[in-house]
């Protein structure tokens, strides 16, 4: 199964955007961490606030999981510099109220392709500093 596969199979299970992302960063590293996996739900929908988007928290915890120190200081600032650039431009900021509009109908709309985007992203990241080998072009 290719990576853009195992995205779309995580986001079939219907978690939320913080915990997707860490599903499939365990599902990367080929290990299974349910209690971890339960408890980066606490950052989703912005910390259950509409704060920070639970993709972008779910996408630093991704990227931790391979590397703490090197993601904190490489990877997870390129992630936050280009989701801010992508969808806080967009949207006037990277909070998930902001995004959404607080509305049910538009999470529905934005959200899913936000978190397979970051996704992308954290997999772009993880392949250029060597944690994922490249994966073949189709």
């Amino acid at each position: 199964m290719d990576r853009r596969d195992l995205m779309e199979q995580v986001l079939m299970r219907g978690v939320c955007c913080s915990e997707a992302l860490v599903r499939l960063g365990l599902a990367l590293r080929g290990e299974e961490n349910e209690p971890f996996a339960l408890a980066s739900a606490g950052l989703c929908d912005g910390l259950h606030g509409g704060h920070l988007c639970g993709a972008l928290t779910g996408g630093a915890l991704l990227l931790a999981m391979f590397d703490r120190a090197f993601a904190a200081r490489t990877m997870i600032p390129e992630l936050t510099g280009w989701f801010d650039d992508t969808y806080g431009m967009a949207y006037g900021s990277m909070n998930c109220e902001d995004i959404t509009d607080g509305n049910a109908h538009r999470k529905m709309e934005v959200c899913r392709p936000l978190i397979r985007a970051v996704g992308d992203k954290c997999m772009e990241l993880l392949e250029r500093y060597g944690y994922l080998e490249k994966e073949a072009s189709l």
